[in-house]
């Protein structure tokens, strides 16, 4: 009589897959380095916090461009029906 092995296969744990998956949405770098986006003024805080942020994420070469611009495109995407429901709340046709 033999016995059975059983592989187990380890989890990754939640922190490790949050981190992961924040890691894939937002600290990818979709656009090249040039500066032909707009200027943007954002409070000294949160740009000290975000430059941090960046300069972890080196391996994957994010820079802030890209990193703002994928927090925006997420959130744009996250609450588009609600930011359309609020501007056809606030704009309703005249006819």
């Amino acid at each position: 009589m033999q016995k059975e092995v059983t592989k187990v296969k380890k989890k990754k744990p939640k922190k490790e897959i949050a981190t992961t998956k924040y890691q894939e949405l937002f600290l990818i770098n979709e656009f090249p380095s040039s500066r032909a986006g707009k200027v943007v003024y954002i409070r000294p805080e949160y740009h000290e916090v975000l430059l941090r942020i960046t300069q972890l994420a080196k391996e994957e070469k994010t820079t802030l461009y890209s990193y703002l611009d994928n927090i925006l495109k997420q959130h744009l995407q996250q609450y588009s029906s609600e930011i359309t429901q609020y501007f056809n709340n606030k704009f309703k046709p005249i006819l």
